[in-house]
């Protein structure tokens, strides 16, 4: 009962999520732009992320400056599957928010929201009617960890069925004759059915944004079924179907040709994990599926062999006929361990970009501290293997037990990770600000102020506020920190007084803005401004 307290116990730490995050595709630009002032209405919001995108399941929201809601014509993808784009109707004057939700191809919800302004004349202030209309958008916190308890426990489930499931057909009697490692079986099986239908309800309500009342909502299922992640796990909770009939079919003493269709059922399901996972974003995709399910294929083997030598009993591993199984088990995990580290490593550094900021991430804090864990139990796999030629079978049974909790541990980590982004965000901070000099107002506002390409626009008011347009305006960058040459701006008028343009900071820092501002042929106003890039 001790023995199957502490697998218990490692088997709830599998199925309790860290925190949730949802960055994992980020957005790249907008049109319009966060903070821009236009002359007119947008025809059409465009939104181009870095990574491929669900268009279907976009969700795209704008609201006016008294919080209500404007129609927009349906999301659909742009110009490739990074964008997607909605038709706007003809926008009066005035200050509107946009709200955005879309899934990403790896199966995170990411959501977000920018405002921006029609006509020069201000109408408020951008941040406030923001957090007017974000109240209550998005999936709430209770649907967030039921779909991420969902994951982890189909994880969880996979592993310990099939791996425990697959070394149960070893030896002579095999070690599945052992009613415990029979349980045990059984037990994975229910975690993976349970966490794949769950998986695939909490993903359908997550997408729309709703909460844990829209579970059963069956009206979007048809459009989650026909995404790629919706497809995975429509097609798991399938071969989990079928898994139970061939594991019954087992337990009926049943042979021949269900062994080799069991074995393909638990190759299909493994590759559902892969194809809705983190390598479903990266490029080529075919090869990092392909190095993911060797991973995940490598642990399900060496973790379901552990956990069904701990189920198995003192009594059985002190037959003879447990020899052989048992140096089995021992010559296949000295096959399996460098791989799960290879394929992990490569992983990693895919991911991540590099290990600089791993440490900057929870997804890089909790792949320090699966490592930690992972060296603990590659040594007590080495005391395991030292007892197994010095002592026999029998010696190695506390041992093993440690490894199989140990090895759960690992399996939480990894799951956890799967929720989590592997990269640190871009940093970003709008600049928003009104300059003066020689009674000329300049306001300009820079988006999405971070390194790279970024929006302008300038709003000029001349001298005792005239309306009349000014005969030409100048802007130029530089870093004084870095003694880098100053770089200019191309300004477009957008209208009388309006200009807008692109502007690139190469690096980080705090970048001095000049705005010359040419009101007359005689006279003119430099204008200057710190802008922080973080």
């Amino acid at each position: 009962m001790r023995i199957r307290g502490l697998l218990l116990a490692g088997l709830v730490f599998v199925a309790l999520p860290s925190s949730p995050a949802f960055a994992h595709a980020s957005l790249q630009s907008s049109t319009p732009a966060a903070n821009s002032v236009l002359e007119d209405g947008p025809p059409a919001i465009v939104l181009d992320f870095d990574e491929e995108i669900e268009a279907p399941l976009a969700d795209i929201q704008l609201f006016d400056g008294d919080g209500e809601p404007v129609e927009l014509g349906s999301p659909r993808e742009g110009d490739d599957a990074t964008i997607t784009t909605a038709s706007v109707p003809e926008l009066s004057d005035g200050l509107y928010a946009v709200i955005w939700r879309v899934t990403s191809a790896d199966g995170h919800v990411v959501n977000g929201a920018f405002s921006f302004q029609v006509g020069t004349t201000a109408t408020g202030d951008g941040q406030d009617l923001l957090d007017q209309v974000r109240n209550g958008v998005g999936a709430d916190r209770g649907l967030t960890w039921f779909y991420g308890i969902a994951r982890f426990l189909a994880l969880a489930g996979a592993i310990t069925a099939l791996g425990v499931g697959w070394w149960s057909l070893q030896g002579r009697p095999a070690i599945g004759s052992r009613r415990a490692v029979r349980r045990a079986m059984w037990v994975g099986w229910g975690l993976l059915a349970v966490g794949s239908v769950a998986a695939f309800l909490g993903f359908a309500a997550q997408v729309q944004g709703g909460t844990l009342s829209r579970l059963f909502d069956t009206s979007t299922w048809g459009d989650v079924a026909s995404t790629q992640t919706g497809r995975m796990l429509v097609l798991r909770v399938v071969l989990t179907v079928v898994l139970g009939v061939l594991g019954w079919r087992y337990s009926s003493n049943a042979q021949g040709w269900w062994r080799g269709a069991a074995l393909a059922a638990g190759l299909l399901t493994i590759v559902t994990f892969s194809m809705s996972g983190h390598p479903n974003s990266l490029s080529p995709r075919w090869l990092w599926v392909v190095v993911d399910e060797v991973h995940l294929g490598a642990i399900t083997l060496w973790l379901g062999g552990l956990m069904a030598l701990a189920f198995v009993g003192r009594e059985w591993m002190t037959e003879p006929e447990a020899v052989r199984p048992i140096e089995r088990f021992s010559l296949i995990a000295t096959v399996c361990v460098p791989l799960i580290v290879a394929t992990g490593v490569a992983q990693t550094l895919k991911l991540a970009g590099g290990l600089d900021d791993v440490t900057a991430t929870d997804w890089g804090r909790m792949l320090l501290t699966k490592v930690m864990v992972v060296i603990a139990l590659l040594a007590m796999a080495g005391v395991s293997r030292w007892l197994l030629r010095h002592d026999g079978a029998a010696s190695i049974r506390r041992t093993v037990i440690a490894e199989a909790v140990l090895g759960l541990v690992v399996v939480g980590l990894a799951a956890g990770m799967v929720g989590q982004p592997p990269r640190v965000g871009v940093p970003s901070r709008a600049f928003e600000e009104v300059i003066t000099a020689n009674g000329v107002i300049a306001s300009v506002s820079i988006s999405p102020g971070q390194v790279g390409a970024n929006e302008i626009h300038i709003l000029v008011t001349p001298p005792g506020g005239s309306l009349t347009p000014v005969s030409s305006a100048t802007a130029r960058v530089l870093l004084p920190s870095a003694e880098l040459p100053a770089a200019p701006v191309t300004l477009v008028p957008e209208g009388p007084n309006h200009f807008s343009g692109a502007i690139t900071f190469p690096q980080a820092g705090d970048w001095t803005f000049e705005l010359v501002v040419q009101i007359t042929e005689t006279d003119s106003a430099l204008l200057k401004a710190t802008v922080p890039i973080p």
